[in-house]
């Protein structure tokens, strides 16, 4: 979790102050292993699974509290901690078939003190025995030269499970192009990846080194920076360079979904995009951001168009917080635009294949999805049947369960554009 050599420094035992938009992301990260996990295991017969953590940016494994002064669990132990928690409260609740996770850890970091105390550190805890077994494995190692060698080590499997965790300084050390190594040698993998847009966004300009950075990263930028004399603002010019930024990105990432939501903090703001290539994870991503009201965000829509650019809305745009307030948009928005997606889709599919269609498209998990679907079936807007053509009563209940439109459409709806 370095951020910079002068900020984040391990040396002479120091631990490093661990600022808010940190914790957030850790509270994040907490947050959606838990879930991973009770999704994975949600069958009660499944009795192992197996999986790699993979921190790349690991630093010194405890970091400070800024008020309180007292110990932080870095991104290493939150792993740990996470993992062996989720087993137990998985198998509380389980009467036969105990639940084993089998999990390998791996922990990078360029910095030699940082690499000192986060091996130190593990091997005072519960878990120096998966240290000696090499069930964790520590490597002092620029992120350039780590991941080969790291994939060098996983197998190329398609079905292997793993969960990458990109917290890096700045926004091009960590690439498309090597989150796209990661996804074609592990499809199944999971990329929650840290972006510093804002200081992409701050320091862009037409030099010859940010040229090289935006090319290192794996994008082309086009004439966005041409562009730049046509805004009357040069805030709206940032964010239209990060609308592109992220549009190349999503159209140059392996994955088939991508979460572009923010931790913003001070100001500034950074990226925290979940990369996947099942539906079932964006929506636990998705999930796990509406629980961090107003830590996560993004200053898109509600609805369908989550982050869509649109120059002449700069000004009327604001902020989503995943808070009481943004759940209400997004039902309102969803209710509006729901229906026209559905024709758009010929006007009868099923639920599971409607998200999918979508998810790239709304900060909206499934429930919320279900919930304005049940509003619009109460108004008679659209019908709901059962894979066995069943009548469901409200919103749909299984991924299967058809949507369609009624024989006679309500007409007052506005069509989407």
């Amino acid at each position: 979790m370095v951020k910079s050599q002068d900020a984040f420094s391990w040396k002479d035992g120091n631990r490093p102050v661990c600022p808010i938009h940190s914790q957030v992301k850790l509270d994040i990260l907490r947050t959606y292993i838990e879930a991973y996990f009770s999704t994975v295991a949600a069958n009660p017969a499944i009795p192992v699974v197996n999986i790699h953590l993979v921190d790349a940016f690991a630093g010194g494994g405890v970091l400070k509290d800024p008020i309180s002064g007292g110990p932080v669990a870095g991104s290493p132990f939150v792993m740990l901690n996470t993992v062996h928690g989720a087993q137990q409260t998985i198998n509380a609740s389980r009467t036969s078939t105990k639940l084993d996770i089998r999990a390998r850890y791996h922990f990078a970091d360029a910095s030699r003190s940082a690499v000192s105390e986060l091996t130190r550190g593990i091997q005072a805890s519960e878990y120096a025995s998966k240290l000696h077994s090499g069930d964790i494995q520590i490597d002092r190692m620029k992120f350039d030269n780590y991941l080969p060698h790291l994939l060098g080590r996983i197998p190329s499997n398609e079905k292997t499970k793993a969960l990458f965790f990109l917290d890096q300084c700045g926004w091009n050390i960590a690439t498309l192009d090597h989150c796209n190594a990661i996804l074609r040698h592990l499809p199944k993998a999971e990329i929650i990846w840290n972006i510093s847009v804002e200081s992409l966004a701050t320091f862009a300009n037409e030099n010859q080194d940010f040229r090289k950075g935006i090319e290192r990263f794996g994008v082309d930028l086009g004439d966005a920076f041409t562009s730049q004399a046509s805004f009357n603002h040069f805030s709206d010019w940032r964010k239209s360079l990060i609308a592109i930024f992220l549009d190349k990105i999503r159209k140059g990432c392996d994955a088939n979904y991508v979460s572009p939501f923010m931790v913003q903090h001070d100001g500034w703001g950074y990226w925290l995009l979940h990369l996947s290539n099942h539906p079932q994870a964006n929506n636990v991503m998705k999930a796990t951001h509406w629980q961090h009201q107003n830590h996560s965000l993004h200053e898109g829509f509600a609805g369908l168009k989550m982050l869509e650019f649109n120059r002449d809305n700069f000004h009327q745009t604001t902020m989503f917080r995943f808070d009481e307030a943004a759940g209400k948009s997004t039902h309102e928005a969803l209710f509006v635009e729901l229906v026209p997606k559905l024709h758009e889709l010929g006007g009868n599919v099923t639920r599971d294949d409607f998200v999918r269609a979508i998810a790239n498209e709304t900060p909206a998990d499934v429930s919320r999805i279900d919930s304005a679907f049940a509003e619009l079936k109460e108004e008679g807007h659209v019908r709901i049947r059962g894979p066995k053509g069943e009548q469901r009563r409200g919103g749909p209940k299984h991924g299967q369960d058809r949507i369609s439109l009624p024989p006679q459409p309500k007409l007052f709806l506005p069509m989407s554009n």
